[in-house]
């Protein structure tokens, strides 16, 4: 098995790049809501980054695969983390959502909900998932303190 340091020496320098921002920005945001974009176009990519950036992290990251009926992205997130608070939350699997546009109409219509969490969360997004967060949520994306963008090469 290839250790995490090594593995993170094949990676495109971009991503080890980004990798680093990305846990540095978790890192600083404990304790408070701070929503994250992470944009990986290629799933297969997006995978590896979250293994590595499990490695890199000083902090416990949580992850959270939405599936084809998440209806809506806070009570999904509130519920599945009622009996503690993680340190970092990475949600994950917007593309198999089957009402997407709905879901994200809800999530602009309660983006003062997302204050009440006390913790940093990563979305995991692809170009596309962009462009609807812009339209369809933009004031829950205006929240977005930062976006990192990955490559589509490993």
């Amino acid at each position: 098995m290839v250790t995490s340091f090594y593995a993170t020496q094949l990676l495109n320098p971009q991503n080890v790049s980004s990798l680093k921002q990305l846990a540095r920005s978790i890192t600083l945001a404990q304790g408070e809501f701070c929503l994250i974009l992470a944009c990986c176009n290629r799933r297969e990519l997006r995978y590896q980054m979250i293994k590595e950036l499990h490695q890199l992290c000083s902090v416990h990251l949580e992850e959270l695969t939405l599936d084809r009926s998440t209806e809506t992205l806070y009570s999904t997130i509130a519920s599945h983390f009622s009996d503690h608070s993680p340190d970092a939350v990475m949600v994950d699997g917007f593309e198999s959502v089957r009402h997407l546009q709905q879901l994200l109409i809800a999530t602009n219509y309660v983006r003062e909900e997302f204050c009440h969490f006390r913790f940093p969360v990563v979305l995991w997004v692809n170009d596309e998932m962009i462009k609807q967060l812009v339209r369809l949520a933009p004031d829950f994306f205006s929240f977005a303190l930062t976006g990192i963008e990955f490559t589509d090469e490993f």
